[in-house]
């Protein structure tokens, strides 16, 4: 009788073990990316919506002080509001701790006027690449 042996190889799992290695070390740091720029658009909406919230109080009340319903941001950016009667400015903070607080991006901020700009942000980067528009 003839004895047939089925099953790897040493020598084959340790080939399938290294090809996964190197597409993990090669995916990885763009996935990471993918989802930072995911959390960026997050927080690009968040402060647009905010800026609707105060325009609409802004129009009932002619002041954008003591404006309610704002936002204090998500995991990982807190927004904070600056009000004065005429103009706001509202800005989006990375948090300490979180996966974005070494973004490239750096903070995220937005005034009345619809001027959109980064603080904080690694030299290079654009607000079209970082706001995502």
């Amino acid at each position: 009788m003839r004895r047939s042996n089925r099953g790897f190889t040493l020598i084959e799992i340790m080939i399938v073990i290294a090809i996964i290695g190197i597409v993990i070390t090669i995916g990885y740091p763009s996935l990471t990316e993918y989802v930072k720029k995911g959390r960026r658009t997050e927080v690009a909406g968040l402060l647009s919506e905010q800026a609707q919230i105060l325009e609409r109080f802004y129009s009932k009340n002619n002041v954008y002080t003591n404006a309610i319903g704002l936002s204090a941001g998500n995991d990982f950016y807190t927004i904070t509001p600056t009000l004065t009667d005429q103009t706001f400015l509202l800005t989006a903070t990375r948090k300490a701790g979180s996966s974005m607080a070494s973004d490239k991006c750096g903070d995220f901020t937005l005034t009345n006027t619809g001027v959109r700009s980064m603080v904080n942000a690694t030299a290079g980067q654009t607000t079209k690449s970082c706001w995502g528009r």
